[in-house]
């Protein structure tokens, strides 16, 4: 059998027996008598029964003793209580709640906000410190609920002795958790405590995982956000010698050329001057006057005749003389079966000789070519020829405008096409000109009764244009030579124009077809709008502050904090676990008048071998601690842990 003795050393020569492990008050029973000789024993017994002398010396030292030793008591029962009422536990748990509750509170505060700049901590830094604690705290807790526990197990009935090891190690560690866990097989709810200690792994990635930052988009002040844009547009270059003539703006001309002759897909030359500085910004909508073109296909209204033949003092003498013709007069011809043929013609038009855009503003531009011409087979014949019409006309166009990472990009909200003369409304105070007043409001870009205007000196210049530029015929003298032919004389580049529809590759325009008239037109009317927003800036000298551009908002990308509240369950659950495990040990013990010694290593250490003249615990006795079962209680103020 086991004792467990009081902690007061035997006297020499007495050896104490019990019949179990036993922890408590009372003295260990002594059954033996001392062996010594008479005289020996006679003369003890009688120096002990003579009376000594007080030394006054050792009176104090007693004193002194005494005195500490009551401070001592005094001291050690205040621990004890605080102890036997599981209050560091409790209080342990308490702040494990608190420090969670302040988590959760934190990231409540921040969740879908800008990340916060403190200047010597980070918020994951303080979740990372505030889980810890809350961690460290309810796993502290339960390590002292389950070693309190093993008392209670082998105090409700006998059990097996190896279940004391099966506690400890659960109380150390989440190995001897999952452990517990087997042994137990859910007969006990200290697999809770268990449970918690395993959960506890995940405590801190759980946490971190609650944090995730996304960027937003959040207006600055301190940058700038302007865009060009224009109400009214009348610039023109000089009188040209003929004096009913003006040349055209420079930089219209030069924008409509880059729209034409500059392969280049990122469209310098329809994109406004803006400026953001934050690289990206966005605007109110904005109305501005643009150009816009619209085209039709007209043939339908294409009248072919072959009835005449080549003259005798040229090639192909007597040959069938096919020509091609719309009602405004802009003819094609081709030689039947042979390679010279005109392939494209190109003409700008008066209005009132259009055949769909009778009232345009602008000169309307026809164009007659075969389906998927080619210069370098022979002519298409009479079943596959086409004809396109279009129209460049002045419009008040609603956008809203918006710069990500440097790219610019626009939606357009609404278009305004319905305009007049100024002398049709008998205005005479104001420029004579082109206007629009679309009935739109804020919403649109633009405040009640507002005007935009095309200048008749711009109309006057951008006609002129026209009437040079779209204006030719392209087709083969030989198989091995072409031949551009134009108005003469010409101040423009209709020859580039027409080598770059027959030849070329206009941006975006990679078709053989008079479709590719349509694509050069909308490439034109971008630019002319471009011109028209940017006039004020061009007229400014490039200067920003007198450019008279609509203010924006400038932005910045911060980081912005988003909170994933359902990785929060399991610190949570981990808590629950614990402080169920913490109030169902102080139940039990309680329930169980257990002593309350938790994980405490003294009780154990006043184990030794009953009938036995050499103190300690057998090996091969340790081997069979499954087969022992042992059981704790009461007897006569000590406790004991014996096996039954």
């Amino acid at each position: 059998m086991i004792q467990h003795q009081s902690t007061e050393p035997p006297e020499e020569g007495q050896r104490s027996i019990s019949p179990a492990l036993s922890v408590g008050s009372g003295e260990p029973t002594d059954r033996r008598r001392p062996v010594a000789d008479d005289d020996s024993t006679h003369e003890t017994l009688s120096q002990r029964s003579e009376p000594e002398a007080p030394n006054s010396s050792q009176g104090q030292s007693v004193a002194a003793n005494e005195k500490e030793k009551r401070e001592g008591d005094k001291q050690k029962s205040t621990w004890t209580g605080f102890s036997d009422w599981f209050v560091w536990e409790i209080l342990a748990a308490i702040l494990s709640a608190a420090t969670l509750i302040a988590l959760v509170v934190v990231l409540a505060k921040f969740d879908g906000k800008p990340q916060p700049t403190w200047k010597h901590v980070s918020l994951n830094t303080v979740i990372s410190w505030l889980s810890t604690i809350s961690k460290a705290c309810i796993i502290f807790s339960v390590s002292e609920a389950i070693g309190q526990l093993k008392w209670v197990w082998f105090a409700q009935k006998t059990q097996p002795l190896s279940n004391l090891r099966t506690f400890d190690s659960a109380s150390r560690g989440f190995y001897g958790s999952a452990e517990l866990i087997w042994t137990l097989r859910c007969r006990h709810f200290a697999i809770w405590g268990g449970l918690a200690v395993i959960l506890a792994l995940g405590f801190d990635p759980f946490t971190q995982n609650l944090i995730h930052y996304y960027p937003n988009m959040v207006e600055d002040a301190s940058q700038q956000a302007l865009l060009a844009n224009a109400s009214s547009y009348d610039t023109a270059g000089p009188p040209t010698a003929h004096a009913a003539e003006v040349w055209i703006d420079p930089v219209l001309k030069a924008n409509v050329y880059s729209s034409l002759f500059n392969n280049d897909q990122s469209r310098p030359w329809s994109i406004p001057q803006y400026a953001c500085s934050s690289s990206n910004c966005t605007w109110d909508p904005i109305a501005t006057l643009e150009a816009r073109a619209i085209c039709s296909s007209v043939t339908g209204d294409l009248n072919m005749s072959c009835d005449t033949k080549v003259p005798e003092n040229l090639t192909y003498a007597g040959q069938p003389n096919c020509t091609i013709m719309l009602p405004s007069n802009t003819t094609a011809w081709f030689i039947p079966y042979q390679y010279e043929y005109a392939s494209i013609s190109i003409a700008a038009v008066l209005p009132d000789q259009a055949l769909v855009y009778k009232n345009a503003t602008l000169p309307p531009i026809q164009m007659i070519a075969p389906y998927d011409f080619n210069p370098s087979v022979e002519s298409p014949g009479e079943g596959k020829w086409q004809a396109m019409e279009c129209s460049i006309e002045p419009v008040v166009r609603s956008f809203s405008a918006i710069v990500r990472d440097n790219v610019y990009r626009e939606e357009t909200l609404g278009v305004w096409t319905q305009g007049f003369y100024s002398w049709e409304k008998n205005w005479t105070n104001v420029p004579t000109g082109f206007y629009f007043e679309p009935p739109w409001g804020s919403d649109l870009g633009i405040s009640p009764s507002s005007r935009f205007m095309l200048g008749s000196s711009a109309i006057m210049g951008i006609t002129d244009f026209f009437n040079s530029l779209f204006f030719g015929q392209f087709y083969l003298q030989t198989l091995n030579s072409v031949v551009f032919k134009t108005r003469e004389p010409t101040i423009y580049a209709p020859s580039d124009f027409i080598q770059a529809m027959s030849l070329g590759n206009i941006t975006g325009c990679d078709v053989r077809s008079v479709e590719k008239l349509e694509c050069a037109m909308k490439n034109v009317a971008q630019a002319m709008s471009k011109t028209f927003r940017d006039s004020a800036y061009v007229a400014a000298n490039s200067d920003l502050s007198r450019a008279n551009m609509t203010v924006g908002r400038a932005k910045t990308s911060v980081s912005y904090v988003q909170v994933r509240w359902p990785w929060i369950v399991l610190p949570a659950l981990v808590w629950v676990l614990g402080a169920g495990t913490l109030a169902g040990t102080i139940w039990k013990t309680r329930r169980a008048q257990v002593p309350k010694w938790k994980n405490d290593p003294i009780p154990l250490l006043f184990l030794y071998q009953d009938g036995s003249k050499e103190r300690g615990v057998s090996l091969t006795k340790a081997d069979r601690a499954n087969n022992m079962g042992m059981r704790l209680y009461e007897d006569d103020k000590n406790m004991v842990l014996a096996s039954t």
